[in-house]
């Protein structure tokens, strides 16, 4: 296991992990076996790892016994470095991660995955009145005004926010679940 006591930094790709060497693992295709222990960073099931990877479970745990394809080893890797990510914003526990993965939130409710875009146009404030002239907020009222405003959010009926971990078989949620970390890192509460 690695050492998740340093916070992950912003790197030029976009994401919140380095991704310069990628592509380069991918290519020499890793062991079946890296699965396993990717599925140990985040308390994830045989079913769910084959459901994120985009196989059944039987293809991957029975018919894979050596080296994975380069896609399939590429997905796996960008999943082993968000859910390291991802532990190391949680700064290593595991239970609250877990916890945090199977969690709906209204930040991932986009039109990528399914919702509407906003209704009201954004007009942007002029720069004299941005900024607070009052001191620091308190952390809790802060969050305490958050879930607020979360819960009275209207929903549709019979439908409610994604979680982080249903939208990891696709590259596109695993960017929207890591731009979430990186929000949590900059004291956005998420």
């Amino acid at each position: 296991m690695k050492n998740f006591s340093t916070m992950a930094t912003r790197t030029s790709s976009g994401w919140g992990f380095p991704t310069n060497d990628l592509i380069l693992q991918a290519r020499q295709k890793l062991s079946r076996a890296r699965i396993d222990q990717v599925a140990l960073l985040a308390g994830l099931t045989k079913k769910e790892m084959a459901q994120i990877l985009g196989v059944t479970e039987r293809n991957l745990y029975n018919q894979h016994p050596g080296n994975l394809s380069v896609p399939l080893s590429e997905r796996l890797l960008i999943l082993e470095k968000l859910l390291e990510h991802g532990l190391a914003v949680f700064d290593g526990q595991q239970a609250p991660f877990q916890d945090w993965l199977r969690t709906p939130l209204a930040e991932l409710a986009t039109p990528e995955v399914g919702f509407p875009g906003p209704t009201a146009t954004y007009t942007p404030k002029p720069i004299d009145q941005m900024g607070t002239k009052q001191g620091p907020v308190s952390l809790s009222a802060a969050a305490s005004s958050r879930r607020q405003r979360v819960a009275r959010a209207p929903k549709e009926p019979g439908r409610s926010f994604p979680t982080p971990l249903s939208l990891l078989d696709t590259i596109t949620g695993c960017k929207l679940v890591d731009n979430v970390f990186i929000r949590i890192e900059a004291g956005v509460f998420s």
